[in-house]
């Protein structure tokens, strides 16, 4: 699950501060993702994590003050909002924390799926989506597709999220606390699920996360964040059996049956 591989960066932020209006949120941020790998931000409610995936995607109630974002050869805060939308599901995929929000609740999925396709110039697949819907232990494609979104359970709508952001094979993936609503038998499927994609189309994943259990089981780094701050970043065992922040030291003590 875990790769030792160093490998090449596809998303580079640098010095980033950031504000709603007149409230800082994000300090100095530095942070790098690495291609192909799996990376956990963790870090309590209030800490910046969420907001930091929501600069990137480039939130318009945020305002970045000072450094840049990197995606690839592009300055990803230097494009227009225009180019970061056309570049956002194809290239960069989003799944948020409430799958409720990430459709409308009582339209037929089919016809979302049909929007997502063509929002992005593409026609409908759904051979491929059929394939990500097995991978993801979504059985009988035909039923669900006729289906809304109230009709399922939370489980089931992140699960179709998880399939929305992966049918367009985006290279780098975005979670933001996807399994927090999720009891915690469904958040370790829908967790394995998503890296049994991520393991079949090669796609980077970062995943926001207050669970550093969860962190130990999937990643093969760990950012910690605190006060909108990046306390430290590394490979998981050496960040989980040897941290440098008081901050990531008193997180382990809080999660006292992590091995480590």
């Amino acid at each position: 699950m875990k790769n030792e591989k160093i490998r090449e960066n596809i998303l580079t932020v640098q010095n980033l501060s950031a504000a709603y209006e007149e409230t800082a949120v994000l300090y100095g941020v530095d942070l790098e993702v690495r291609k192909g790998e799996v990376l956990c931000i963790v870090g309590e409610s209030g800490s910046g994590k969420s907001t930091l995936i929501r600069t990137i995607c480039g939130d318009p109630r945020i305002m970045v003050t000072e450094g840049s974002i990197r995606y690839r050869e592009r300055v990803w805060t230097a494009l227009k909002a225009r180019e970061r939308q056309k570049l956002l599901g194809t290239q960069i995929g989003l799944i948020q924390q409430n799958p409720w929000g990430a459709f409308n609740p009582i339209r037929r999925i089919d016809v979302q799926f049909q929007e997502t396709f063509r929002s992005h110039g593409l026609a409908f697949d759904k051979e491929k989506l059929s394939e990500i819907f097995c991978i993801l232990g979504l059985k009988d494609t035909e039923k669900l597709l006729k289906m809304r979104p109230y009709e399922l359970s939370g489980g089931m709508n992140q699960r179709i999220a998880i399939a929305a952001s992966f049918v367009l094979s985006p290279e780098l993936l975005l979670c933001d606390e996807i399994t927090s609503a999720l009891d915690v038998t469904t958040a370790m499927a829908v967790t394995e699920q998503l890296l049994e994609l991520k393991q079949t189309n090669g796609t980077t994943v970062v995943l926001v996360t207050h669970n550093l259990g969860l962190a130990k089981c999937i990643a093969d780094r760990i950012a910690i964040m605190h006060q909108g701050c990046m306390v430290e970043c590394g490979d998981t065992d050496t960040i989980l059996r040897h941290p440098q922040s008081d901050h990531t030291r008193q997180l382990l003590r809080d999660v006292p049956k992590l091995e480590r």
